[in-house]
């Protein structure tokens, strides 16, 4: 059940403002009985909402999804050198797309939608959306690299920084978990190379409000309704 200003919105009636005036003006029927409720609420996939006695389109159902992406496969539709792809494996729609990207070597939680505005503002740099990762070093990081890391690095392209970055109580060998606002291609290894340090595995475990969690390599798990609602909500797009 949704909001009727939200309804109306969605389906380009009316901004949620106006849709507030067409309502308590009584032009709205949800089942054949006229709202003038604000508070009011349909399903949109169910119940027949007419204005002006005219039924409301009923927009699509964007889909939204969590994948574990293995090791060496490339995120993106197309691939000039042959290279296996994530929607090679995944085989979805073609309006579906990835909230971001993953090199190659990279592996972990990617999101993937239809819905191209949750997916423009999910990757918007203004958001700082956080993304989390887990990485394999060949040494740690010392207080000077990780303090230089959360200041900035200049890389070619611009200056980027990490929200944080500390070690990761993994025995005997050195695990970091850096936190970042914004991607752009292989930032994790390009900051970490500055200070001569390699990186053996990355994984991405959380995306905003997603977690990785129990996903194991190349499974794809439907996004909840109540997770869907905390990432709309995270870029200004709830209720």
């Amino acid at each position: 059940m949704e909001r009727l200003q939200k309804i109306l919105s969605r389906a380009g009636i009316s901004s949620r403002r106006r849709a507030e005036e067409i309502i308590l003006a009584g032009r709205v029927r949800i089942n054949g009985k006229i709202v003038k409720e604000l508070g009011a609420k349909a399903d949109s996939a169910n119940d027949e909402v007419l204005v002006d006695g005219k039924p409301i389109h009923r927009p699509k159902t964007h889909q939204y999804y969590a994948y574990h992406k293995p090791r060496g496969v490339v995120v993106t539709k197309r691939d000039d050198f042959g290279r296996t792809t994530v929607f090679d494996l995944l085989k979805l729609p073609k309006a579906v797309n990835s909230v971001g990207r993953l090199d190659k070597e990279s592996e972990g939680l990617l999101l993937l939608t239809d819905d191209g505005e949750l997916l423009q503002r999910y990757t918007h740099p203004s958001f700082e959306v956080r993304k989390i990762y887990h990485v394999h070093v060949t040494r740690l990081p010392n207080a000077e690299e990780r303090r230089k890391m959360r200041e900035g690095i200049a890389l070619e392209e611009k200056e980027v920084h990490a929200f944080s970055v500390k070690a990761l109580p993994v025995k005997e060998e050195p695990w970091i978990e850096i936190v970042l606002g914004e991607g752009i291609k292989r930032e994790i290894r390009r900051m970490l190379e500055v200070f001569g340090i390699k990186v053996k595995r990355l994984i991405r475990v959380k995306h905003g409000e997603v977690e990785l969690g129990l996903l194991k390599p190349g499974q794809l798990m439907p996004l909840s309704e109540s997770i869907l609602k905390k990432m709309r909500r995270s870029v200004g797009l709830g209720d």
